[in-house]
């Protein structure tokens, strides 16, 4: 059924307690100002930004020394930057949003990634749209996930009782695999990249209701699947350090919306995701225009009510859209 299992959420609620501590000793303001450490996925597209960034010299040419370090979940993520082990994180709306809502002293920074989710399914399974997921069993990453929401929103957009559902946490690609194989799930949700790692182990799925493509109504037009952020008071300390960061990366952003980029684009996706270049290919045409710089107050309520259910529960001014200019 939908409703979350009571040891998730006693892990959602633990999470935001373990935010809130951190916050409370440590303001991340650590970093001489030209060294950063820099929170990211691991093996993922949702950040691939600041991999070009680092690849193509950009952060080197602002004069910064970037180091990444990989996180596996979006909320380890949040808690890094928090606890102050990095200056600067890539993050999830569906994670910072409850933690700015705690009262954490945060900042969210350019450039954004659109929301990239999609729901799959096996072409032998016969499921081909939304509408014909109820009774059925729905993959996700982990239960309460920002996926297993998106799952709840296009179930509802179509008329379908998200409670007619049954979500099963099977992480991420590497474990969706399996899951799907061995038909313990009828579909999955997932990213583009998910979507092109599975097709390209064989494979052969149906997508659907997917946000990149317009398939999910206001979440298409105006959710948000990444951007940055950092402490206040790093920010405070490191105004110019934080600038350089921003402007770095309106070059990597512009750099990836670039057509003439592809043939180095998909090799560097190919690298990050061990993909074939084919397959590196087909994501680059999908995902390359999906990077933006600049948000504004109508869009940031649609993420702020995806992640709370409540679109002025955080507001606007945590967003830093001038940072670099």
């Amino acid at each position: 059924m939908y409703k979350a299992s009571k040891p998730a959420a006693v892990g959602l609620g633990l999470a935001l307690v373990l935010l809130t501590g951190c916050g409370q000793g440590n303001s991340g303001d650590q970093g001489d100002g030209s060294k950063i450490v820099l929170g990211n996925y691991l093996h993922n597209s949702i950040a691939w930004p600041s991999t070009i960034a680092i690849e193509q010299g950009f952060f080197k040419k602002e004069g910064l020394d970037v180091k990444p370090l990989a996180a596996k979940s979006g909320p380890e993520l949040a808690a890094q930057l928090i606890g102050g082990s990095t200056q600067i994180a890539a993050v999830s709306p569906d994670n910072i949003i409850p933690a700015i809502q705690q009262k954490q002293p945060v900042t969210l920074l350019p450039p954004y990634g659109r929301l990239d989710m999609v729901l799959l399914a096996p072409k032998s399974g016969h499921i081909t749209n939304v509408k014909q997921l109820a009774g059925k069993r729905v993959g996700v990453v982990s239960r309460g996930s920002a996926v297993e929401k998106y799952a709840q929103e296009v179930l509802k957009a179509n008329g379908v009782d998200p409670g007619s559902v049954t979500f099963v946490a099977v992480g991420g690609a590497v474990t969706q695999e399996p899951a799907l194989r061995n038909k313990t799930v009828d579909a999955v949700v997932g990213s583009s990249s998910t979507y092109f790692t599975l097709a390209s182990h064989g494979l052969d799925l149906v997508p659907f209701s997917d946000a990149l493509a317009g398939g999910a109504g206001d979440l298409s037009r105006n959710g948000l699947q990444v951007l940055w952020a950092t402490t206040k008071g790093y920010k405070a300390k490191h105004p110019g350090t934080v600038g350089k960061f921003c402007r770095a990366m309106d070059s990597a952003v512009k750099w990836i919306n670039d057509d003439a980029n592809k043939a180095a684009g998909v090799k560097s996706l190919s690298k990050l995701l061990g993909l074939r270049a084919d397959a590196a290919g087909r994501l680059w045409d999908k995902v390359h225009q999906s990077y933006i710089t600049s948000t504004d107050a109508a869009a940031w309520k649609t993420n702020v009510k995806f992640s709370t259910g409540k679109p002025d529960a955080v507001p606007f001014d945590v967003i830093d859209n001038s940072c670099g200019q």
